[in-house]
């Protein structure tokens, strides 16, 4: 990690034009829970599909620990071809959450390539970063990378690449390479500052101000499934395949409703088809496919497809589903396919806040629902809810006490009819205000207030019986919402982090971070990932947000009738 690389930006190390360009492919994880992210094999299938480029992948080891100091060398040859890192033109981080942010510093660190972009010179591979985390907001990682993807890879990759062969001259190229919509280079974009704070950008070269996110327009293009199988991953032996990009539904907190707009359908049966033509040939058959997206139920086809893989002999796990699209039909080949336990995500504690939260969704109707479930043979629920949402009080908890007295009444009344009693299991979180949501301008409830009504949860709930309560660390999200609503300064953060042992609560301790956290934005505040321009209305966000204030109620994104956003 020594600070004496030079700047020179020629590629001199790098393939000549029309020689493959060798890229290695990092999910900053462990090596089973890589081979169980989609986009992760999303983005190895493209990259490989690609003329002229050869791409490998790595994971960190399954007995990894972000305690470790350094890695052997045996621990970081890359997976199919047994490279070191410096074997590579490229290195490539696929990057899903926030925290593997942290991993990723921690990465560079093992392959011996300096953090700051600055102190690399042309021996260093190309370093380059995408996923959903990215085009959420870029700029906690802006001064490691030399390149980010903005948006989804699909098209973007393949004109990233066809520019890269045609330049030796790696500055030359990333000029150029800085005007394709979903490319942004860091190095040309400078941040404006007043009394600490970020006001701005500018841009030192001819290029837009703000980075357009790219996205995929045809769904007929739309075709994501695992392309390894067999492997130790966390899901064992299971396929994954892409039902939704996207959601309708808007709500508030999650992301997956408003950067992924306009949600679009693949087609499920040339989706399946596809895997299983991909898989066929690999040592182990899957017996369990997964079917992932922010709301899977949403697919007209989704029924049908079920009913062929449990037909085939296969079993069925559900990434998300939603209580209103759970039918009879759906739930008997869920159970069918073996799976006895489902999530009930009311995702508010009360009425109120479920509004606030744009998720229609009464007390009554929880209630039902999870009777309704438990008589079909669910004997197994999850109900996961958020907490600290904005404007909650005391008596929102105190609602959901009630709630899930009256679910955990109906549900033991219902087991008894089939001879036992499973387990409920109450799941809650605190709320992360994630950019490019309406809640991007919401600061996030005090550690300590949380930690008040956790415990006040845990006190009560924690008597009844047959209820496991599972709580998120408000400690943790802290963390995850000073990487989510950071700007370059958290550049800082991550050098002392690299120095302290890797310990992030120590880190933390060093850094001005309630600012980022606590912060209550305005509509005419610059916003760090303003950078990102999603394609929405100037405004829609912040009145989506003071509509949610309100308790108010927002259209599901129904691209044949509604232009509210502005993408369409």
């Amino acid at each position: 990690m020594s600070g004496s690389f030079q700047t020179d930006h020629t590629i001199a190390e790098s393939p000549a034009p029309n020689q493959a360009i060798r890229v290695l492919l990092v999910y900053p994880n462990t090596r089973e829970v890589a081979l169980a992210n989609l986009g992760f094999q999303q983005v190895y299938s493209l990259l490989n599909s690609i003329q002229g480029v050869e791409c490998d992948r790595y994971a960190l080891p399954t007995d990894w620990i972000p305690e470790t100091e350094m890695l052997s060398q045996k621990d970081l040859r890359s997976m199919d071809m047994n490279r070191l890192p410096a074997d590579f033109d490229m290195i490539a981080f696929s990057i899903s959450f926030e925290p593997d942010y942290l991993n990723t510093v921690i990465a560079l660190k093992y392959f011996n390539i300096p953090l700051d972009r600055a102190e690399r010179d042309s021996s260093c591979p190309m370093i380059v970063a995408g996923g959903s985390a990215i085009f959420i907001n870029p700029e906690p990682l802006a001064n490691c990378m030399d390149v980010m993807f903005i948006g989804e890879g699909e098209g973007m990759a393949n004109d990233f690449f066809d520019m890269l062969h045609k330049f030796e001259d790696r500055n030359k190229f990333l000029k150029k390479a800085a005007s394709l919509p979903g490319i942004y280079v860091p190095e040309f974009y400078d941040s404006q500052i007043d009394s600490g704070r970020q006001v701005g950008i500018s841009t030192s070269i001819d290029i837009p101000s703000r980075v357009t996110r790219h996205w995929v327009a045809e769904e007929e293009s739309l075709c994501t499934h695992s392309v390894v199988h067999g492997e130790n991953s966390t899901f064992k032996d299971m396929a994954l395949m892409e039902v939704t990009r996207g959601c309708i539904w808007a709500c508030r907190f999650c992301t997956a409703g408003f950067i992924y707009r306009p949600p679009r359908l693949p087609d499920l049966n040339k989706t399946y088809d596809s895997m299983m033509q991909t898989l066929g040939g690999q040592e182990k058959t899957a017996q369990t496919i997964g079917l992932v997206g922010p709301s899977v139920t949403d697919h007209p086809q989704l029924p049908a497809l079920a009913k062929r893989i449990t037909d085939e002999g296969k079993t069925i796990s559900f990434s998300s589903l939603r209580m209103e699209t759970l039918t009879d039909e759906l739930v008997g080949l869920i159970l069918k396919s073996g799976q006895k336990t489902l999530t009930v995500a009311v995702d508010g504690p009360s009425e109120r806040m479920r509004d606030v939260i744009n998720k229609a969704a009464t007390d009554d109707f929880i209630v039902e629902k999870c009777r309704f479930l438990t008589r079909k043979g669910i004997l197994h629920l999850k109900i996961y809810s958020i907490v600290g949402l904005p404007h909650e009080t005391d008596e929102d908890i105190e609602q959901f006490i009630r709630l899930i007295e009256r679910v955990q009444e109906v549900y033991v009344d219902e087991c008894r009819n089939h001879g036992r009693i499973g387990r409920i299991t109450i799941s809650l979180s605190p709320l992360v205000p994630k950019p490019g949501t309406p809640f991007q301008y919401h600061p996030m409830e005090e550690v300590k207030s949380l930690k008040k009504k956790f415990s006040r949860l845990r006190k009560v709930l924690g008597k009844l019986p047959h209820l496991k309560l599972s709580f998120g660390s408000p400690n943790e999200a802290y963390l995850q919402t000073y990487l989510s609503r950071g700007d370059r300064s958290v550049h800082e953060f991550f050098k002392t982090f690299l120095s302290n042992g890797h310990d992030a609560k120590s880190a933390l301790n060093k850094h001005s971070v309630d600012s980022f956290v606590y912060r209550q934005y305005g509509k005419e505040d610059y916003l760090p990932w303003d950078i990102v321009d999603h394609g929405y209305r100037n405004g829609f966000l912040w009145d989506d947000y003071q509509r949610g204030l309100n308790a108010g109620r927002t259209p599901v994104c129904d691209t044949a009738t509604c232009h509210v956003c502005g993408i369409c």
